[in-house]
């Protein structure tokens, strides 16, 4: 499995060469093992080593510093909501429709159990970590109510991603995405306050 601190590493020197040190001070400090531990407590699952690494670097941050829409990634105690915030999807995806009508008009759930939020935006989309056994397995996902995303692969684990946003940065290169569109990294603002974005790019047949 591959291992995200040393991808992490090279994430954190590019924004340092580049000046967007507010991406970094918002990175709160890495999570104690006691609260990783209470986290995995309130979660019915084994968390996926990744994440586990990640709360290793950071306790989570205040503003975004992952790639796509501003995402920012949650701390253990935000973390423990996900198992709930799963539930409550899944019940209003029940409530509004019958089984016969998920059977008829195949309808995908908005949620599962085993989904485990670990971003957020201002707008609500998130990213989430697949729990579930099976080939996507420590996959991460979008839910985006607006563009009626609900459990899109993006990357196939966490360590991947940032390997990918790594390698991004470093080369200026787009970072994979979806079949349709990869993202391509934007500095916004002058350099005493300058600030890295993503902006979403349809891929050329």
């Amino acid at each position: 499995m591959d291992d995200l601190i040393r991808p992490w590493e090279r994430v954190e020197t590019w924004l340092r060469e580049h000046q967007c040190t507010g991406a970094l001070s918002a990175l709160r400090p890495p999570a104690s093992e006691e609260a990783v531990q209470s986290l995995q407590d309130a979660v019915p699952y084994p968390l996926h080593p990744h994440l586990v690494q990640w709360l290793g670097l950071h306790d989570g941050g205040s503003a975004p510093v992952w790639p796509s829409g501003g995402f920012v990634p949650y701390g253990t105690e935000s973390l423990k909501c996900g198992p709930g915030a799963m539930a409550d999807m899944l019940e209003e995806f029940h409530d509004q429709f019958t089984e016969e009508e998920i059977q008829d008009l195949g309808l995908t759930p908005w949620a599962h159990p085993f989904w485990l939020p670990i971003a957020g935006t201002n707008t609500g989309e998130s990213l989430l970590i697949d729990h579930r056994p099976g080939d996507t397995y420590g996959a991460v996902l979008e839910i985006d109510y607006d563009l009626d995303f609900w459990g899109e692969v993006r990357w196939k684990n966490l360590g991947e991603m940032i390997r990918l946003m790594a390698e991004s940065l470093e080369a200026g290169s787009p970072l994979p995405y979806s079949r349709e569109y990869s993202l391509v990294r934007q500095l916004d603002g002058e350099p005493a306050a300058r600030r890295l974005a993503w902006k979403l790019e349809k891929i050329q047949d």
